[in-house]
């Protein structure tokens, strides 16, 4: 199943809380929030320790991400250890000046954009809290507007999409061809044991229904250079991510609920917490579901270029 080296990329899931309500969301993280927040010094101790056991990625995701106080630090001593860096987000508190303050630090900047309009995302919770108690949502309208600053700015860019019940038959080739991301995920939407079980199963659709969403998408977009599509069903999604916790625990999904280490990455550092959950991830699916890609900056040069010209139309 695996062996002694340690994961190559690592999902760390930093911040606990999340400003949206996410109706599928399967890392609500709700035992985290009543624990207290691991130190700047603690994150940074962890960080060089990845960085010294063999990670090359870091990606730095949540609840979301951009609600810890310490990101902006994390991700600057990441970059300074020589590790690759990402962050997925909702796009909320992302503005023109922490774009451009971030940019020599941060590699990959992900959005997840789940349908082509915003009346789907209301039904599926994506969108802020406030918002969806009123039973609308603006997230396109925002993430159009931060994919254009970063795309500006020449952010390696990946686009994330849950494919639920109420998007299923939902067009997102226009969006996709518009946005122009390097990759694209999409994900078919996943029940974790203890987690979203119990508010998930209305959102569950079958193999069959994921495939033609993808079948249909691929045939529609096939004539587009540089955007590589990526397909997770949700045995791809199992037991192929290294993931850390907002205290430093490192946890595996291989049996449909997460399977933690005893003792913190900060406190034994993360060669000997992997060692605990290990068993627990598949090497040859990381690999089967394409989680080795090439995520370098050298070798991917005309994506990190800036983008001269303006998204355009409704569905940029």
């Amino acid at each position: 199943m695996s062996n002694d080296t340690p994961p190559i990329a690592v999902n760390w899931h930093l911040e606990a809380y999340c400003n949206y309500a996410c109706s599928f969301c399967y890392a609500p993280l709700t035992e985290q929030r009543l624990m207290p927040r691991l130190s700047e010094e603690g994150g940074v101790s962890m960080i060089e320790d990845l960085s010294s056991s063999e990670v090359e990625k870091i990606n730095f995701v949540g609840g979301e991400p951009m609600l810890h106080p310490h990101l902006e630090a994390w991700i600057v001593a990441a970059k300074s250890c020589g590790l690759t860096t990402s962050i997925v987000s909702n796009g909320t508190r992302m503005t023109e000046e922490w774009l451009t303050r971030m940019r020599p630090h941060l590699d990959w900047l992900g959005l997840s954009i789940d349908a082509s309009n915003d009346e789907m995302h209301a039904l599926m919770g994506r969108g802020l809290k406030g918002e969806i108690a009123s039973g609308v949502s603006r997230h396109l309208e925002r993430s159009k507007e931060v994919w254009q600053i970063a795309r500006g700015l020449g952010y390696g860019l990946k686009l994330n999409t849950v494919v639920t019940s109420v998007n299923v038959d939902d067009d997102m080739s226009e969006l996709v061809a518009n946005l122009k991301p390097h990759r694209w995920k999409v994900f078919r939407v996943l029940r974790i044991e203890g987690e979203n079980d119990g508010r998930v199963e209305p959102l569950l659709i079958s193999q069959e229904q994921f495939e033609e969403y993808m079948s249909r998408h691929r045939q529609s977009l096939q004539g587009l250079e540089g955007i590589q599509i990526v397909a997770e069903d949700n045995e791809d999604m199992l037991g192929t991510y290294a993931m850390i916790d907002p205290q430093g625990m490192v946890y595996t999904n291989l049996h449909g609920r997460y399977h933690y280490s005893k003792q913190s990455a900060v406190e034994i550092g993360f060669p000997a917490s992997w060692a605990q959950v290990m068993d627990g991830f598949s090497d040859i699916g990381f690999e089967n579901r394409g989680g080795n890609w090439d995520w370098s900056q050298n070798s991917a040069r005309g994506i990190f270029l800036p983008v001269v010209g303006e998204v355009e139309g409704e569905a940029a």
